[in-house]
C-alpha cells in the first residue's frame, strides 16, 4: 500500500486531505442533522466514531510528523517541491498501518448501513410511466375572434406615406391626423367654472359662424352648443380628438409657465398687460392647431376612401367580360395624361397571352379586405398555444361558424386516430402474445428481471 502511494502522491498528504475532509463532513452532518431518529443515524454514529479514532491517531503524531504532513499538503501541487526529499518521506510503518485500520473500520460501518438502506434507495423504474399516466391532457381547441379595423389600417398607411414624403422633400412636417377620441372632463363644481364653460361655448359658437372655420369640426361644435353647459355640480364631459387635446394642453402649460415667470419677475402693470393679451395669444395658436389637425385628418380620410373606391370600381366592369389585355390597354391610354415622356407601344405577343386570362380572378371580385371597414379574424388555438388562421369574415357569426366547422372536423379526425391507434395496439399485442413463447422474448425478459433484481448489488459495488 505504501509503494502504490509513492507512485501518485505522498501518503502523508493523503492522510491530511482525508482527515480534513472527514472532519468537515462530520461538522456539516452534525450541523444539519435532524434530532429525530432516521436510517442515517447509524451513519452519523459511525462518522462520530471515526472522528474520535482519527483524533486519537492524530495525537499520537510527533510535532515533526505533523509539520511534515502540513508541509506536504501545501506543496502537493508544487512541481519544485515534489522533487525534494521531504515530499518522498513517509510516516513510520506502525502509524500508517494504524490509520489504515481506522479507514477500514469506517468503510465497513458505512457498507453495513448501505446494505440496510439499499431497498429504500432502489429507484422506481415505472415511476415515470405512473406519473405520465395520471395526467389527462386536454387537446380541445379554443376559438378567438380578433377585430381588424381596415379603415384604421388605410388611414395609417396614408399618414405614414405623407409623413415620409414630407421628410424626403424637406417640406413642412405633416401634422398628426389620428381621429381617436377621448373623453375630457371639464371642471364644473362652482359658479365661476360654470360661467367659464359658458364663455367657452359662446366663443366656439362665434368661431363656428366664421367662413374659415373648419367644416369637419363644425358639426361636432354645433352639437355641443345645442346641448349647452349642465348645471353646477353635474358632470361636463366633452368627446375631443386625443391628438388635438394633447396639443392644446401643451399650449396651455407653456402659457401658464410664461404667466408664472411674468408674475415672479414683472410688475403688476406688466402682469395685467400680459393677462389681457393671453386671449389674443392663445386663440390664434389654438385656431391654427385645430385647422391643421382637421385638414390633415380629412386628407388622410380622403385617401382611405379612395382606396375603398378603387376596389369597389370593379363593380362597373363585372359583366363586360374584360381580359387582362383589355385592362392593360386602358391603363396605357391614360398614361400620357400623367407623363411628358412618350409611351412605347405594347408588345403584341404579351397582349395575346394576357387576352387568354380574365381580368377578374375567382374570389378576388369585391374582396372584403379592400372594401370593408371592419372585419373579424377567426383563429383556432390548440392545447400547446399554436394558432391557426381559419379566415377573415365580415361578421362575428361567420367567424364562429367557421371555427365550429373546423373544430367538428378536428374532433372527427381525433376519433379516427384513436380508433386506428386502438386497432394497431390490439394487433401489436396479438403479435407479441404469439411470440411470447419464443426463445428471444424469454431471453430478453430474463435479462430485464436479472437487471432489476441485481440493481441493489450493483449500487453497493459502485459505492
Amino acid at each position: 500500500m505504501v509503494a502504490a502511494s509513492k507512485a501518485r502522491s505522498s501518503p502523508l498528504v493523503s492522510v491530511a486531505v482525508f482527515g480534513a475532509g472527514a472532519w468537515l463532513l462530520s461538522s456539516v452532518q452534525n450541523f444539519v442533522a435532524p434530532s429525530c431518529t432516521s436510517p442515517r443515524m447509524r451513519g452519523r454514529t459511525a462518522m462520530q466514531g471515526f472522528k474520535e479514532d482519527f483524533e486519537s491517531w492524530k495525537s499520537s503524531l510527533t510535532p515533526e510528523e505533523q509539520s511534515l504532513i502540513q508541509e506536504q499538503a501545501q506543496g502537493e501541487y508544487n512541481k519544485a517541491y515534489r522533487k525534494t526529499d521531504n515530499f518522498a518521506k513517509d510516516l513510520p510503518e506502525e502509524k500508517a498501518k494504524a490509520f489504515g485500520d481506522i479507514l477500514s473500520k469506517f468503510f465497513e460501518n458505512e457498507n453495513e448501513d448501505y446494505k440496510k438502506n439499499a431497498p429504500v434507495l432502489r429507484p422506481d423504474y415505472d415511476g415515470l410511466l405512473k406519473k405520465a399516466g395520471d395526467k389527462k391532457m386536454d387537446f380541445s381547441l379554443r376559438n378567438r375572434i380578433v377585430e381588424v379595423e381596415r379603415d384604421a389600417d388605410r388611414r395609417y398607411m396614408s399618414a405614414a406615406m405623407r409623413i415620409n414624403k414630407a421628410e424626403r422633400e424637406g417640406a413642412e412636417r405633416f401634422p398628426q391626423s389620428s381621429n381617436q377620441q377621448v373623453v375630457m372632463y371639464m371642471q364644473n363644481n362652482d359658479t365661476d367654472s360654470n360661467e367659464r364653460m359658458k364663455t367657452v361655448l359662446e366663443f366656439l359658437k362665434a368661431a363656428s359662424a366664421e367662413k374659415d372655420f373648419p367644416a369637419g369640426a363644425k358639426a361636432a361644435v354645433d352639437e355641443q352648443i345645442a346641448k349647452g353647459v349642465p348645471p353646477v355640480g353635474e358632470e361636463f364631459a366633452l368627446l375631443v380628438p386625443d391628438v388635438l387635446s394633447n396639443q392644446l394642453r401643451v399650449l396651455q402649460v407653456m402659457l401658464d409657465e410664461t404667466a408664472n415667470e411674468a408674475s415672479a419677475n414683472g410688475t403688476e402693470a406688466e402682469l395685467k398687460q400680459f393677462s389681457d393679451a393671453l386671449p389674443e395669444i392663445y386663440l390664434p395658436v389654438a385656431k391654427e392647431l385645430v385647422e391643421k389637425f382637421v385638414t390633415a385628418r380629412d386628407i388622410v380620410q380622403k385617401d382611405a376612401d379612395a382606396m375603398v373606391d378603387f376596389y369597389k370600381s370593379q363593380a362597373k366592369y363585372k359583366d363586360q367580360g374584360l381580359t387582362k389585355a383589355d385592362v392593360l390597354k386602358q391603363i396605357w391610354e391614360t398614361l400620357p395624361d400623367f407623363t411628358d415622356e412618350p409611351v412605347p407601344p405594347l408588345d403584341e405577343e404579351m397582349l395575346a397571352e394576357l387576352a387568354k386570362e380574365p381580368a377578374q380572378e375567382d374570389g378576388e371580385y369585391m374582396h372584403n379586405w379592400g372594401t370593408a371597414d371592419l372585419l373579424y379574424k377567426s383563429e383556432a388555438i390548440d392545447a400547446f398555444g399554436a394558432k391557426y388562421l381559419l379566415g377573415v369574415f365580415e361578421t362575428k357569426e361567420e367567424s364562429a361558424a367557421a371555427f365550429k366547422e373546423w373544430n367538428d372536423k378536428y374532433m372527427d379526425a381525433r376519433k379516427d386516430l384513436a380508433s386506428e391507434m386502438s386497432q394497431w395496439s390490439k394487433s401489436e399485442q396479438a403479435r407479441l402474445d404469439k411470440e411470447a413463447g419464443g426463445e428471444g422474448i424469454q431471453r430478453i425478459r430474463k435479462m430485464l428481471e436479472e437487471a432489476r433484481s441485481s440493481a441493489g448489488t450493483s449500487e453497493q459495488e459502485n459505492f
